[in-house]
């Protein structure tokens, strides 16, 4: 359903929906194949997967295309493929094996995590992808909370990212400092930093209670609204479907999210579990940075919004991880109830893999 809306969407922002119907028949693909495939055997190739993706990173900073002042793509055979898409993934297999091994997580443990997230997070960093890198830190916190870190390595980690937010400012691009300051006040440039704000917030009030009806937005289909296929698609979302619609579309994140949640209840071990937990926060990570840039709730980053937007690597990326966690749902513990042989027998449940 949500990638039915969003090819709805994306037709009606006049991008290339037939690539779209592409990338979606392959994601479909990925999806099928991540769900028949044993889970469990990523435990070993996690760590190889998570450094080749790391690999290809560094191939980007190295000979990668660049596109709106940000170098984030590597063509291959003629696909456009954003590594950062298969960092997240694959960076979410990586923590899964790694705190999955023991049931609490030690002092050394924790460092190991920090310090296998540090390259990724600075590589995209680097691009510059802020949205990208927010939603790796936001993996990381979660990741370790499922595993069950202690309040003080908890607290820890927060001390160290309050220390480091005065070093922000003069880590940030130019125009990255100038959506944090029009993010306070976004009519103090409407023509130029708060320009992408500000037609977004007027597509989505235009929206009203039952928006304009699909295919009659006018600040999407006559292109006021910015990146209105990648970024800003709830924007043009919102003006043609309004509020209801919006909540519509919020309910069925809502139960994406809560069946992911229940994957990793049900998981048969703990590295399935945190993996299930893993795809969860990443996918709810994205979907609250995307929206909450839309409002106006959160700084613009630049991310897009899972199986609506626009794209070939997130959304092959987006759907390979839902079919990881529908392979752990899928080995999950059975209970079979069988009927009692004798009158006082009592009901006897057998577990099956």
């Amino acid at each position: 359903m949500l990638l039915a809306l969003g090819l709805m969407t994306i037709y009606s922002a006049h991008a290339d929906w037939a690539r779209q119907v592409v990338w979606i028949v392959l994601g479909a693909g990925a999806y099928i194949a991540a769900a028949a495939f044993d889970y469990r055997r990523l435990s070993v190739l996690a760590p190889w997967l998570y450094a080749s993706s790391v690999a290809l990173l560094l191939a980007v900073r190295l000979a990668g295309h660049s596109a709106l002042g940000a170098q984030r793509w590597l063509s291959l055979g003629g696909f456009p493929l954003q590594p950062s898409e298969l960092a997240k993934l694959t960076l979410v297999l990586a923590l899964a094996a790694h705190l999955g091994r023991t049931e609490r997580v030690p002092w050394r443990r924790l460092g190991v995590a920090v310090a296998m997230v540090a390259p990724a997070a600075a590589l995209v960093l680097a691009q510059p992808d802020l949205g990208t890198t927010i939603v790796i830190g936001a993996v990381l916190i979660g990741m370790l909370f499922f595993a069950g870190v202690r309040i003080a390595q908890m607290g820890s980690l927060v001390a160290c990212a309050a220390v480091a937010i005065p070093l922000l400012p003069h880590i940030l691009q130019g125009y990255q400092r100038r959506r944090l300051a029009i993010f306070l006040d976004p009519g103090s440039d409407p023509l130029g930093a708060g320009y992408n704000l500000l037609q977004a917030r007027i597509a989505i009030g235009a929206g009203g209670l039952f928006g304009q009806g699909w295919l009659h937005g006018l600040q999407g289909a006559l292109g006021f609204v910015p990146e209105r296929a990648t970024d800003f698609v709830f924007a043009v979302f919102a003006e043609q479907f309004g509020l209801f619609g919006s909540l519509l579309l919020l309910a069925m994140f809502g139960a994406l999210l809560i069946r992911l949640l229940r994957s990793a209840a049900v998981a048969p071990d703990r590295f399935g579990a945190l993996l299930a937990g893993g795809v969860f926060l990443m996918i709810f990570a994205q979907v609250t940075e995307n929206i909450g840039m839309n409002i106006g709730l959160l700084p613009i980053a630049g991310i897009p919004l899972p199986l609506i937007s626009y794209g070939g690597s997130a959304t092959v990326t987006t759907l390979a991880a839902l079919g990881l966690a529908q392979s752990v749902t899928l080995r999950r513990p059975l209970l079979e109830r069988r009927e009692p042989t004798r009158p006082s027998g009592n009901i006897s449940v057998r577990a099956q893999a």
